[in-house]
């Protein structure tokens, strides 16, 4: 898929369950470049692998995985895909993070992981699918 820059400087809190870890944290980015599966953003620290949950739509995305964060001169850059969720899967994973305070760790990981994981196969497979010559990200 093509990725296209962002014409106006557009700015957004995430908040992000690590995959290490499984801990909350929160983070001030700037959208870079979209496509139609992901983003790419900037960010004053390094930002771990894992889900990403956008405070607001995205594109008309709640959800992601950021799949890799670089250092880049002054900033980190990083790769989001988009994890298309169901409203009953976006509402669920909402409740969960509204009950983790910041910093501990996730109450239920293997449903939460086990949801989104079903989920990106499930968009990767389409998105393969429907252009196998493209790049996806």
């Amino acid at each position: 898929m093509k990725r296209r820059p962002i014409s106006l400087v557009r700015e957004c809190s995430v908040g992000g369950i690590s995959i290490h870890n499984l801990e909350w944290s929160d983070h001030f980015v700037k959208i870079v470049d979209y496509s139609v599966i992901g983003i790419g953003i900037e960010s004053d620290r390094p930002i771990d692998p894992g889900v990403i949950w956008f405070k607001e739509n995205l594109y008309g995305q709640k959800c992601g995985f950021l799949m890799w964060c670089k250092k880049n001169d002054i900033s980190y850059r990083a790769g989001i895909q988009f994890i298309s969720l169901t409203r009953e899967e976006e509402e669920y994973i909402r409740k969960q993070i509204e009950q983790m305070q910041h910093f501990k760790r996730v109450q239920d990981p293997d449903q939460i992981i086990a949801t989104l994981f079903a989920r990106i196969k499930s968009d990767l497979y389409g998105a393969l699918a429907h252009s196998p010559e493209q790049d996806i990200f």
